[in-house]
């Protein structure tokens, strides 16, 4: 009976220093992330420091309300009045314009250089999968009228996108859940997080950073690229496939910002399904990552889509 008492009471022990461990590094992260974010001048809610475990936020917005430019909640359409045949255009903050004036973004160059309407779904930290996202939505469609081209504009970070549990330190001491999608039986799956054991280890800051090395240094690693990169292509097949349900006659575009690993071979997996690929490294002899055309946290500049915009419309014949 002694030796039990002891043995539970090494139990206890052992659970309590445990759980204090857990709170100290969960307290670490936060705190750093807090600081971080305060030396780089980011205010991901509007207010610093992001409380502790505010509690778990997951991706289902209401796309009646989208675009909500009122309220930061997207870019209006632009160009409704033109008679042209509209443009979609799907991405993150580039195509969104972040910290850009309206009348500095592409889907406004583009709208009024070419005279037609472009709707823009795009969107701070958004991917490939948040195009699919919307695809799926028959509300998506009541919006958005059959274009002549849907563009998704592409840069190297979407790849990690698909994988990550939240984007950036904000998304991760908000507690927002990335939008994230599965394979099974051939086919994507959003990734409910319904299971109520497996939230509360995926809102873990601990685990969430662990997370984030794993996705950056192993799923992401050069050798395992067949497999990251079959799985972002099964994204632009199956949201090509969704809009072809309703859009006869779209062509579809994915538009490269900058160069990745082993882009050529993407390139050839996507015309092989239909898309028409454009480079814009190879469209431009000018060098995009020069400061010239970026703002100062390294976002396109209204220059980078003045010669973007350009270069669309004459490869186009828009």
């Amino acid at each position: 009976m002694l030796i039990m008492k002891k043995i539970l009471g090494i139990f206890l022990v052992n659970i309590i220093l445990l759980v204090f461990a857990v709170f100290i590094a969960e307290g670490t992260v936060w705190v750093c992330e807090n600081l971080r974010m305060k030396a780089c001048g980011e205010k991901y809610i509007g207010v610093w420091p992001i409380p502790f475990h505010p509690g778990i936020k997951t991706f289902n917005p209401d796309f009646d309300y989208y675009p909500n430019p009122q309220e930061g909640w997207g870019r209006a359409t632009e160009g409704l009045n033109y008679k042209k045949p509209p443009i979609v255009v799907f991405g993150c903050s580039y195509v969104y314009g972040y910290l850009l004036d309206k009348n500095q973004t592409l889907t406004y160059k583009l709208a009024h250089k070419s005279k037609r309407p472009v709707y823009s779904r795009a969107f701070q930290g958004w991917g490939i999968q948040h195009m699919l996202y919307q695809v799926r939505q028959d509300k998506f469609y009541n919006h958005v009228k059959e274009p002549q081209y849907a563009v998704f504009v592409m840069m190297f970070d979407h790849f990690r996108r698909l994988y990550s549990i939240n984007f950036l330190s904000g998304h991760l001491l908000n507690e927002e859940q990335n939008l994230r999608y599965k394979l099974k039986d051939g086919k994507l799956i959003q990734i409910t997080n319904s299971n109520p054991f497996f939230n509360f280890i995926k809102r873990s800051y601990v685990i969430n950073k662990f997370h984030q090395a794993y996705v950056n240094n192993v799923i992401l690693k050069p050798k395992n690229y067949e497999n990251y990169s079959k799985f972002a292509l099964e994204h632009f097949i199956e949201s090509k496939e969704e809009m072809q349900k309703h859009w006869k006659n779209t062509k579809y575009i994915v538009l490269y910002y900058n160069k990745f690993y082993n882009d050529d071979k993407f390139t050839k997996s996507l015309e092989e399904k239909g898309f028409q690929v454009i480079s814009l490294p190879d469209l431009t002899n000018a060098d995009l990552d020069d400061d010239k055309y970026k703002i100062k946290d390294g976002h396109p500049n209204e220059s980078a889509w003045d010669l973007i915009s350009d270069k669309l419309i004459k490869t186009l014949r828009l």
